[in-house]
Parts: structure tokens; sequence; C-alpha cells
């Protein structure tokens, strides 16, 4: 006679291991429409819409951060330590936008008011924090790689930024319709679920919030950049943004960064391997400028 504990209950669900278990119910939760997107906060929506630097000014910027006062604090600390401040302090967001410029101060203001909601993940803080911490690292190269070549640095840093933004909302969604199933993931399983998911809940997300048409095609196309389009030279950015952050965040080694300079998508950017030094040189300035949002 059969072993009782090993006897079929009938119930495929019981056959199944965790991770399928909430690998269906993702599923069906996205083929019916059921993901809770989480809502883009007001001020960063309105920062994002403000238009291009030329037709706002810093006062306008001002009055929509100072919406909130907290965040108009938080921003004024960041602006306020940021490398190239002045020597006398920054008071106000009007000088800080005349000091530090319209797209740094905008940036500051959209990542600051994103990030709370985006570490917001009950029980999964951690994993939410490195996360977010590779998508910052990604907008800061992305930012650096556009003013080396000379381009407008605001969309770059927000695609980077947003590029992986389904990831932190995958994770979010994972852990709760595990907790709702009574399912317990090990790390690697949410990792899986994770991959598996990111890119069809990113391109969800920034649809609902109704971003400029590059960032949509970004978090499709990053990794195929040559298949972006009218986006192609923002894709190419943050493709090698993303490698930036990958080698600072996990330790550079020589190999990493000899690897990435003879890279194809480098090269598509015009970047020589000569370019390769003053590139890294500025990997410590990033990394402070990291801290400065969110520390190790």
């Amino acid at each position: 006679m059969g072993n009782p504990e090993h006897t079929p209950s009938g119930n495929p669900a019981d056959e199944m291991d965790n991770c399928e278990v909430v690998h269906g119910l993702l599923e069906r939760c996205l083929a019916g429409d059921e993901l809770t997107v989480p809502m883009l906060p007001e001020v960063a929506v309105r920062v994002v819409r403000a238009g291009p630097k030329e037709s706002t000014n810093a006062q306008q910027l001002a009055d929509i951060i100072n919406a909130d006062p907290a965040l108009t604090m938080y921003v004024l600390r960041v602006a306020a330590s940021a490398a190239k401040r002045p020597k006398s302090p920054i008071i106000s967001l009007p000088h800080a936008v005349a000091w530090l410029g319209f797209d740094e101060v905008a940036n500051i203001a959209f990542t600051l008011a994103l990030q709370g909601k985006m570490l917001d993940v009950k029980g999964q803080q951690h994993k939410a924090r490195r996360l977010w911490r590779h998508s910052l690292a990604s907008a800061l190269w992305s930012r650096q790689l556009a003013h080396m070549l000379g381009e407008e640095t605001g969309m770059c840093y927000l695609c980077g930024l947003l590029h992986n933004i389904g990831k932190v909302v995958a994770l979010g969604a994972v852990h709760d319709l595990a907790q709702s199933a009574g399912k317990n993931l090990a790390g690697e399983e949410y990792d899986r679920l994770i991959e598996t998911f990111h890119r069809h809940i990113g391109a969800r997300v920034i649809t609902a919030w109704a971003l400029p048409a590059p960032v949509l095609t970004v978090v499709s196309q990053w990794e195929a950049y040559t298949s972006a389009g009218a986006a192609r030279f923002e894709s190419n950015v943050v493709h090698v943004a993303h490698a930036l952050a990958d080698i600072t965040l996990q330790g550079s080694t020589q190999p990493a960064r000899d690897l990435l300079v003879t890279d194809e998508a480098y090269r598509d950017l015009g970047l020589t391997a000569a370019d390769g030094s003053p590139l890294f040189d500025s990997a410590g300035a990033i990394n402070e400028e990291l801290d400065r949002y969110l520390a190790p």
C-alpha cells in the first residue's frame, strides 16, 4: 500500500509548488486586467507634465513642489548637498533651479515623490530597496551619458529611472498574491516571477501613468534598442546605463569595464575606448549622489 502522505488530493493546486501557484494567479490577474497599478503621486504628475525647461520658469516648478511641504524640505536637502552646490546655502526652490538647473531640480522632485511609494512593499522592503537603487543608479548613469554626448538629459534620466519600474510593481503583486494564497516564496522564486512578468507589468504602469511616449518605448525596448524606432537613442542610453549600474553596484572590476567599452551598445552611442576613462571616473560622484537619495 502506498504511503498516505503521498496520495494525490485530487486538487491540482495541491500538486503544484508555491511558485507555480502564484505564477498562475498572476497570469489570471493580468489576463483579467485586475492588476492594481499604484497611483503616480500628484506632484510627480505635475512635474513630469510641466513641459520643457524653455517653457516653464523656476517659479512655476517651485510652486508645483511647494504643494507638498515634506517633499519641498526633502528636495532642498538633496539640492543643498549636490556636488555643484554654491558656497552660499540653497534656501529656496527658485534658488535651487537657478543654480542646479530646471532639469536637475525636476529630476530630484520626481524621484523623491515616487521613491516612497516604490519602497513601500510590505514584507519585502529590502528587495524593493535593492531594485529601486538599481533603477536610480541607471537614471544617474543615463543622465551622465546624455551629458557626455551633448544631448538633453532630462528625458534620458526619466527613462533610466523607470525602465524597470515593472520589477518593483511585480514584487508587490507577487507578494500580495502569495500572502492571500497562503504560499511562502523563497527569494529566488520572487526573482523568477519578477523576471517573468516585469516587462508586461511595466508597460501597463507607464501606460496608466500617461508618461511621455519615449518612456513607454524604453520600458519595452531598452534590451533590444535597435528596434526602438524614434526612441532608439534613449533606449540605447538606458541599455548602457543599466550595465554601468550593474558594474558600479556589484563592485567595479577592470574586466567588467573592458567588456563594456567593447560592447556594441556602447559603440553605437559613438563612444570610444578612450571615453571609458572619464566615464568611469564619474562613478564616485554618481555613487555619492545615489547615497543622497537612498543610503546603502
